[in-house]
């Protein structure tokens, strides 16, 4: 069969990358993501799974599904390939028929020379993996011994006094806003103390009230008025 042929070409044109040592799991994601940025692949909606068992590796325009069990560099730069060829050269449906072709013949050799020349088949990049795990655990076991130690009385008492400060602090900007708020509420009462109020009922006005009338200054003509015959 044709593909056939076509992967037994490819590890005889790269027998290292296809003998290299096992790969982790974050050694194939971080390898995956270094490959795409060093030829300006852009992996944004592009889910790359990882699986085993009977599940084959294969790669789209969406997705790229690695066999963890079966994996090798070379297999990465092959499937890499195929969404590099989707994505750039955007391949019609009868193109995509011929998807080992020459043009990804040629994009799977320029990774694999790229590969070669980091040295991942070497290891390299699964000795920076290993340390990049080992500063995390570091980092981790000292937020735990970090959160387990309760810290010195010394340290308590400065976290205390600046919480002393910055409550002191919002007391003083409420307080200031709380003197606006009284001084602008009493402007308010005596703008309303020196408006003319109208009086709402003309028809009960008792007119022997008339000189306790608060009503007085509203400039209508009350009965009480008339009867008093009194001026404002």
């Amino acid at each position: 069969m044709a593909y056939l042929k076509y992967y037994d070409d490819e590890k005889v044109r790269w027998p290292v990358l296809h003998a290299a040592a096992r790969i982790g799991d974050a050694e194939i994601e971080l390898g995956i993501r270094r490959l795409a940025r060093a030829f300006n692949l852009t992996l944004k909606g592009v889910r790359v799974r990882l699986t085993r068992g009977r599940r084959v590796s294969c790669a789209g325009k969406y997705s790229i599904t690695i066999n963890r069990e079966y994996v090798s560099w070379l297999l990465i730069a092959h499937e890499v390939a195929h969404t590099y060829w989707y994505i750039k050269h955007s391949p019609t449906r009868r193109a995509s028929r011929n998807a080992h072709g020459p043009a990804h013949a040629g994009i799977t050799d320029r990774f694999c020379a790229w590969i070669t020349d980091q040295g991942w088949h070497l290891g390299t990049l699964a000795h920076e993996v290993a340390l990049a795990e080992a500063a995390t655990a570091q980092q981790a076991q000292h937020r735990a011994l970090v959160a387990a130690t309760p810290p010195p009385v010394d340290m308590r008492i400065a976290q205390r006094e600046a919480q002393v400060a910055r409550l002191t602090r919002k007391i003083k900007a409420l307080t200031t806003r709380r003197g606006k708020a009284l001084r602008s509420l009493a402007a308010l009462k005596r703008v309303q103390a020196k408006a003319p109020v109208k009086c709402p009922s003309l028809e009960t006005c008792c007119e022997l009230e008339w000189a306790a009338c608060k009503y007085r200054l509203d400039g209508e003509l009350c009965r009480a008025r008339l009867a008093n015959k009194e001026a404002v």
